[in-house]
This record gives C-alpha cells, sequence and structure tokens, in this order.
C-alpha cells in the first residue's frame, strides 16, 4: 500500500511538472479569411456597419494567466467596405482614412487584465498615421464544433474610439464621432 501511495505521489508530481511546462503563453495563428473587423458609425442619424479584413495577428494566448497574454493586430484599412460603393470610396478618402497613404491600422496590447467576462485589452492603435492608447473589451471563444483542446479559438474583441482623436474629421454633419469596433479573429494554436 505504502508503494503504491508513493508512485500515484510520483506520477502526479510528474505530470504536474510537465501540465507547468507547458503553462504560460503559447502562440496562435490567425485565419485571415475568417477573421475581419466590423465598425459601426451613424450616418446622418442610421446606424451603419462597415468592415476590415485583418492583414496580419501575432498573439500568444495564456487561459491559465490571461494577464500573461499578447494581442498585436495589423488591419488593412484599403479593404474598408462601407455601406454603399459610394461611402466605401469616400471612407478611403484624404477626408476619412486616407488609405493610399496610410494603408493599415496597427493595435498592439501592453496590459491585459482578467475581468468577469473575459479580459480588458489596453494597448496602443495607429490609425491615419496617429497613435493613441485606447482600451478594448476582449472575450475568448470557441465554435461549437471546434476541438475542445482550445486548439482553435475566436478573439471577440469591442470597443470605440474617437474619430477625432484620430485626425479622421471629414463629414462632421453627417458621421458622428464615436465609431464602435467589433474585431473577431479566428486563430489556431501553431
Amino acid at each position: 500500500m505504502w508503494f503504491m501511495t508513493r508512485m500515484l505521489i510520483s506520477l502526479m508530481v510528474f505530470l504536474w511538472t510537465v501540465s507547468a511546462g507547458w503553462a504560460g503563453p503559447v502562440p496562435y495563428s490567425l485565419d485571415i479569411k475568417a477573421s475581419k473587423v466590423a465598425f459601426f458609425y451613424s450616418l446622418g442619424g442610421r446606424k451603419i456597419e462597415g468592415s476590415f479584413q485583418v492583414s496580419q495577428a501575432m498573439t500568444m494566448v495564456d487561459l491559465q494567466d490571461v494577464r500573461r497574454s499578447t494581442l498585436d493586430v495589423t488591419i488593412a484599412t484599403k479593404s474598408v467596405r462601407a455601406g454603399d460603393a459610394l461611402v466605401t470610396i469616400a471612407m478611403r478618402g484624404d477626408d476619412l482614412l486616407a488609405t493610399k497613404q496610410y494603408p493599415s491600422a496597427h493595435f498592439v496590447s501592453s496590459r491585459v487584465v482578467p475581468n468577469a467576462n473575459g479580459a480588458r485589452v489596453t494597448g496602443d492603435l495607429t490609425l491615419k498615421g496617429v497613435t493613441r492608447p485606447v482600451t478594448l473589451d476582449a472575450v475568448f471563444q470557441r465554435r461549437a464544433d471546434a476541438p475542445t483542446d482550445n486548439s482553435e479559438l475566436i478573439l471577440q474583441v469591442t470597443g470605440a474610439v474617437s474619430r477625432k482623436a484620430f485626425d479622421i474629421s471629414g463629414y462632421p454633419d453627417l458621421v458622428g464621432d464615436i465609431i464602435t469596433l467589433n474585431f473577431q479573429v479566428h486563430l489556431n494554436r501553431e
């Protein structure tokens, strides 16, 4: 009996040591086709949805301690789709996103803090050549049909930014200042 107890304790210590070696941030790669950034804005009093494609993401996820997770996402501003064709053309123009001069936007996390629903992610957003701190809410999810080993995750990130803060000042009589963001980033463990 003593021998069995000792073997069981040794096995538990071994498994704890091995699993502790696996603990920590794990790199995830981006599923570009499934990922997108939606944004919502007010145009003449109507709520309109637009979208961008995510062109690159470097993500380290630690589901045991989300504070050790990091997020680095690049968005192709030239991919913007907003309402109809005329609004999309205006969005790409110099009065708004100036996508010829600034073909991408970039977010890099600096701090991740757990909360009741997931995490608050603070970092720097660079848009139209202007970098400002922003705070976003993030939730890690799994599709119902995804493997249970967390090898495939969906990162749902929401927040809001001020157009004025990023020198996006065109059409102030038509478009409200606050733009709501909704990132849906599909990740696969590397």
